[in-house]
């Protein structure tokens, strides 16, 4: 008989679809320890979803199609129901890796029995060296109610040759990010699966507290490095998506649902303007590749500032129309070639942790 493998890697979509395919020949390219592979796709495009099964035939992993856009949470706790092993490695469809990634991140959960680990994030492409995280801090401070919460992601957007030595060695922090994040699988049955009254944002640092709070260990392995592929490009196929994702219902939702939970003040939830920021930005980076050079700076201050006050409308709307026609929640699962075909586990094992 086989040995199964000692990690799971449970994919889900971060924001978008189009990049996932150029993150599996990444992932596959640069992978060498054996992982039983899961694939969470979100509704993408019916033409994405058939090439995700051909990969998942020419690869052998398993490939599970939901039949509407879902959170991010709500994708790995449906992958976790397939996961095996003694690990699970939670990744982004749209991370790039570096050689041998998986391996230093194994490394230190064995030797420092930590229940969570994870990489040196970087951002944008690989040869610009642009730290995204060098491992987190978070402080909860006050009375409940009323408390103040600060994070911390270190060095966020240095070079990565402006960061100390010092600063890049193996070393415990509160919080690490699910662009990539190994979990010890038997922490689950301590603290439960993902927070799915988490939709957009804040995931990472309810996955750490929790496991803080059971008594585990999160460590920093800078010797695993990959690097998130943000957008745009957007294929137009992503856009309804992504609105959603970083909808300003979904954010406030979360936000309500996060301060409530750790007794933050809450002012906290007015942080749903700073997201929706975000959004607009990455949107509109991808409009400018339209806008004619004619245009100049002004004019393109002025598309941008018409573009900002009629997005939300646009973004709301989208949620609501969304929202008429959402079905039941369910999966079916393709089983590559070579695949083991899993049984998922039972619902209680990986219950979402409220």
């Amino acid at each position: 008989m086989d040995t199964p493998p000692r990690v799971t890697a449970v994919i889900t979509s971060r924001e978008r679809f189009s990049y996932a395919e150029e993150s599996l020949k990444s992932f596959y390219e640069h992978t060498r320890v054996p992982c039983h592979v899961v694939y969470v796709d979100v509704n993408s495009p019916r033409d994405r979803w058939e090439r995700l099964r051909r990969l998942s035939d020419e690869h052998g992993f398993t490939a599970v199609r939901v039949n509407k856009y879902v959170s991010p949470n709500c994708a790995r706790n449906i992958g976790l129901r397939y996961a095996v092993g003694e690990y699970v490695v939670f990744l982004d469809n749209d991370v790039e890796y570096t050689p041998n990634w998986l391996e230093p991140l194994l490394s230190c959960a064995d030797e420092e029995k930590a229940a969570l680990v994870g990489p040196l994030y970087l951002h944008g492409p690989l040869r610009e060296q642009t730290v995204h995280m060098a491992g987190g801090d978070m402080e909860f401070s006050g009375t409940w109610g009323t408390r103040s919460f600060v994070q911390t992601q270190r060095h966020f957007m240095k070079h990565l040759s402006e960061v100390p030595a010092e600063e890049l060695r193996r070393q415990r922090c509160d919080i690490i990010e699910f662009h990539c994040a190994l979990v010890r699988r038997s922490v689950f049955d301590q603290v439960g699966g993902m927070d799915e009254g988490l939709l957009t944002t804040r995931e990472h640092l309810d996955f750490s507290q929790r496991v803080l709070d059971a008594g585990g260990t999160v460590w920093f392995e800078p010797a695993s490095v990959i690097t998130y592929r943000m957008p745009p490009p957007f294929a137009l196929t992503d856009l309804p998506y992504f609105m959603l994702r970083w909808s300003d219902a979904w954010t406030a939702e979360t936000l309500k649902h996060f301060a409530n939970k750790y007794g933050i003040e809450p002012g906290y939830v007015e942080r749903v303007a700073k997201n929706r920021k975000g959004r607009q930005w990455l949107l509109f980076e991808q409009i400018k590749r339209y806008l004619p050079d004619s245009l100049g700076e002004r004019g393109t201050t002025a598309v941008k500032r018409a573009f900002q006050k009629v997005e939300p409308i646009g973004n709301r709307v989208l949620v609501e129309l969304l929202a008429l026609r959402e079905p039941p929640l369910e999966w079916r699962c393709h089983h590559g070639s070579g695949s083991p075909v899993r049984e998922p586990s039972a619902a209680g094992t990986v219950s979402a942790a409220s």
